[in-house]
This record gives structure tokens, sequence and C-alpha cells, in this order.
């Protein structure tokens, strides 16, 4: 079968999985101005039965991409495993890194993106200046814990506390450096300030001397769904230059990415 004959399966074809296309659906159904909703809500803007809806929803708590409380139904990190595997995708791909390339060099420092994966970050794309290299070298696929860097908590600020705490509950935090935040009261402090101010700032807490700037990244619909980092020295950025050049730069970036994520 030819790939446009895929494009044209009817809905009824034996081959089209109904059920699988309803949960997709319900996903597809959570936006900005409905982060939570009851069974009704979700089965009134997919077009499904209420007791088909539960169903999905059920079986998508239990696979964990969606998280209940007090009736309401809200999306978790896990949908962003997702993100993931699209934005890997060689054709996105090679269409953010123009993106990420100009922001490296506006702001003369190593760019990247990242997605959550559980309680860790995973580098999905990036761009480095010639000549200009960390002693810490971000890497496609890499991973670093979402808790101690400044992706991560960008990430996290964006999911309901409940579902922060409880992970941050089960997870070891390792002390990378001396200046690595281990006191959960004072993480949790960190994420709601990122969330509160619209960025992350990280200062050598992952490594030594290194700097991590974060802001979240939206699809169309509103929801977060990747972070970008710039990565810079302690001994070339101080505070001021954080503010006035590098953050700005990445807010604009940002929002471009938004229009190529659907």
């Amino acid at each position: 079968m030819t790939a446009s004959k895929h494009t044209a399966m009817a809905p009824d074809s034996r081959a089209f999985v109904s059920s699988f296309a309803r949960g997709l659906k319900v996903i597809e159904s959570f936006g900005p101005d409905n982060r939570s909703m009851t069974v009704a809500e979700v089965a009134e803007r997919t077009g499904v039965d209420r007791a088909v809806a539960r169903r999905l929803l059920l079986t998508l708590v239990h696979l964990g991409f969606v998280h209940v409380h007090e009736r309401r139904f809200e999306l978790t990190t896990h949908v962003l495993r997702l993100a993931y595997s699209f934005l890997s995708s060689a054709g996105l791909g090679a269409s953010l890194q123009p993106f990420l390339d100009d922001l490296a060099r506006d702001v003369r420092e190593t760019v990247s993106l990242s997605v959550l994966d559980e309680a860790e970050v995973v580098f999905v794309a990036r761009s480095d200046i010639p000549g200009r290299r960390l002693a810490y070298v971000v890497t496609t696929g890499m991973r670093l814990p979402a808790f101690s860097s400044a992706s991560g908590r960008m990430l996290l600020a964006h999911r309901p506390i409940a579902d922060v705490k409880k992970l941050l509950a089960r997870t070891r935090i390792v002390r990378l450096t001396r200046r690595t935040t281990v006191n959960q009261a004072e993480i949790i402090k960190a994420i709601a300030a990122a969330r509160r101010d619209g960025h992350a700032l990280n200062y050598e807490e992952t490594e030594d001397d290194l700097i991590g700037i974060a802001v979240p990244v939206f699809n169309r619909a509103g929801l977060m769904v990747a972070a970008l980092n710039a990565s810079t020295s302690a001994a070339r950025a101080d505070e001021a230059r954080v503010h006035s050049e590098i953050l700005p730069r990445l807010k604009t970036t940002a929002g471009q990415l938004t229009s190529m994520l659907p």
C-alpha cells in the first residue's frame, strides 16, 4: 500500500484503529483554556459518549499520560515523551536548527532545546558557537537531572504542583557541585519562581562555572512542550548580561519556535 493510500484511508477501514484515534483525540482536547476537565467536558469536546470518554481517560491514567484529582483529569509530563519523539525526528530537527543557529550567534553562547522525561531533561537539539565551547558540552540525547537544571525546572514549572511534589518525593537528588540545591522545599521554591518569572536561572548547580538560562516553548495550542536553554560561563555572563541580552533573545526565539510546533 502506498503512502497516498494510507492518507486516504477511510475511518471505517479494518486497518483503522478507532479506539487509538479516540485516545489521541482525548489528549488533543486539553489546552490552555481547559487544562483540567471532567469526563463530561472531555466527552463534549471530543464528541464521544461519556462512558467511552471515561474508559479512555482511565486508560491514559493507567499509562501515566493523565492524572486525576477530585474527578478532574489533567495531562502529565508523560505527554512530553510524545513531544520528544516528534522533536527528535529528522524533519522537524532540520526545521528548528536555523532558529537555534541564529540564536547561538546572537547571544554568542551554546543554546539547546530539551523536553522532560520523568525526572530527567532530554536534549533534542543544540547549536554551538565555533571556538566558544564550555567544559560541559551539551549533546543531542544527553540527559540531566530535571530538579537541578534550569531547563528541568522550567519544564516542571508548568506541571501541577501536586505532580511535581510526588515526582520529587521519589527522586534521589544528587549533589553535582557545592552549589547544587538538594533541599526539597528550596527546589519547589525555585520551580515556583520559574513559573512566576517565565524563566529559570541556574548558577553552577550542574557544573562548576556553568550558568543555565531557560524559557518555555509552547505549541500553537498553548501547551508547553519544550524548554529553550542557553549555557554560558560565569566568567562571561554577569547578571546584567543575562537579563539584558540573553533572556530577551531566548524569549523571542521561543516565540518563533511556537509557529513550528503543532
